[in-house]
């Protein structure tokens, strides 16, 4: 099966990039709602994801001076997330959203295209669960 299939195409994404500074990117965690975002360079490029957690291991490290001069891309992140090339097989799909809410999709030159959800991926196998059992 394409994974293509689940992608949620990058404009329909939140996502941060690096450049972004850290008090406006807050800003916009806190009103997209979501505990973890995709980061990207200016080119474009999937550079990691970052968290809840990351922001506030930083907060509780630097004073507000530091905070204004510091960027996204310079905020040290705990967690490795993992992304799937657009090409990637079903199975490798699967193990990555055991582990993570979202998995980030790149094209061949890592280039951010989109996420796939653990929710779209859980949907689309409990319907193919329930078709089979019909049969």
């Amino acid at each position: 099966m394409n994974i293509s299939f689940f992608l949620k195409p990058k404009g329909e994404v939140s996502y941060l990039f690096e450049d972004r500074p850290v008090r406006a990117a807050l800003d916009d965690m806190m009103e997209s709602g979501f505990t973890a975002i995709p980061v990207i360079d200016a080119k474009g490029r999937y550079t990691g994801t970052i968290t809840e957690g990351d922001f506030l291991r930083l907060l509780l490290s630097r004073t507000s001076d530091q905070l204004d001069r510091l960027t996204v891309g310079q905020v040290e992140r705990r967690i490795r997330h993992r992304s799937v090339g657009i090409d990637a097989r079903m199975e490798d799909l699967i193990e990555l959203v055991m582990a993570q809410n979202f998995v980030p999709v790149t094209d061949g030159r890592g280039m951010f295209c989109g996420i796939i959800t653990r929710r779209d991926v859980i949907q689309f196998l409990r319907d193919s669960r329930d078709k089979a059992m019909k049969r």
